[in-house]
């Protein structure tokens, strides 16, 4: 399965802000108890999104569909860190998003579970570029 450029840049990016917030946390891992999602729901999820994403409407096996995807990709380890020469390879922020980042993760600061925490950040970093564009 061939996941979209636009896809791996955010997810990316939420690896990042993800593994910075929890470094020190224990977090639920969507991966080892996850009831995975039909071929169907993960093919409409990826094709979809970002345009139609909405985490409130989003069922949560899907949720913890998106989380798993890092963890298989091998962008996050089994602790919730993010393994950083694989983010810097890809260049995954804009200079200027930094700040908007920071606005992001205080929102969502008490999140301890990965695929919640993950939508979230979806939800607001989408805003932010929307905002900006």
């Amino acid at each position: 399965m061939s996941v979209p450029v636009r896809v791996v840049f955010l997810l990316l990016s939420l690896l990042l802000l993800y593994g910075s917030a929890h470094s020190n946390s224990s977090i639920y891992d969507p991966c080892r108890s996850q009831n995975y999602t039909t071929p169907e729901e993960q093919r409409s999820f990826l094709d979809n999104w970002p345009k139609d994403w909405n985490a409130s409407e989003l069922d949560r096996s899907v949720k913890c569909y998106a989380t798993c995807i890092l963890f298989e990709m091998q962008l996050l380890d089994k602790s919730g860190h993010l393994h950083m020469e694989r983010y810097l390879e890809a260049e995954a922020l804009q200079e200027s998003w930094p700040d908007s980042v920071d606005n992001c993760r205080t929102e969502l600061a008490d999140s301890y579970d990965s695929c919640e925490y993950f939508s979230g950040m979806a939800n607001c970093l989408l805003s932010l570029r929307a905002a900006r564009e």
